[in-house]
């Protein structure tokens, strides 16, 4: 994956030291870190440093900007992944960000790509739905912000998928 990806409005770069309190103060609502089963809850400031010196060098996981601003953070590891502040839902960045890297994940010769969703989150099963992803198994998951185990639905994009999905 190349260092930046540039889309339309974003910029999706490396995670710096400065995005600590960005994070802190984002991820840290309730209403974003309960459809996010590895992020904490409450959600400190040493978490979002732990989480940034964990991936200050990981060209794989990146901080989601806007206008200069941080607005969440996206990854493909295992799995594609995506978060954005509150502020900044339903404007069509999540769906822009998670394009950007799934086109470098299929232009470097993948032939597919896993994701999920927590169940109940129709924003999330949007994004996933629009870029082609489809539905594989119902999984529990254990949250660390719940405290327990949450369904989450498993999908799976190929690069045939990917490529017909306009």
């Amino acid at each position: 994956m190349s260092e930046c990806i540039h889309t339309d409005r974003l910029l999706l770069r490396p995670y710096e030291m400065a995005d600590a309190d960005a994070i802190t103060a984002l991820i840290g609502q309730w209403d974003v870190a309960r459809w996010l089963p590895r992020v904490p809850h409450p959600y400190l400031a040493g978490d979002a440093e732990a989480f940034i010196s964990r991936h200050l060098e990981d060209p794989d996981a990146l901080a989601i900007t806007h206008d200069g601003a941080f607005i969440g953070g996206c990854a493909i590891h295992d799995e594609l992944g995506y978060w954005l502040g509150v502020p900044f839902w339903g404007q069509g960045f999540a769906t822009e960000a998670a394009t950007g890297l799934v086109d470098g994940h299929m232009a470097r010769g993948h032939r597919e790509l896993m994701s999920g969703h927590q169940l109940g989150n129709a924003a999330s099963r949007h994004v996933l739905d629009k870029l082609g992803f489809l539905p594989t198994q119902i999984a529990d998951v254990h949250s660390l912000s719940h405290g327990a185990e949450v369904k989450v639905q498993k999908m799976r994009l190929t690069a045939q998928d990917w490529q017909a999905r306009s």
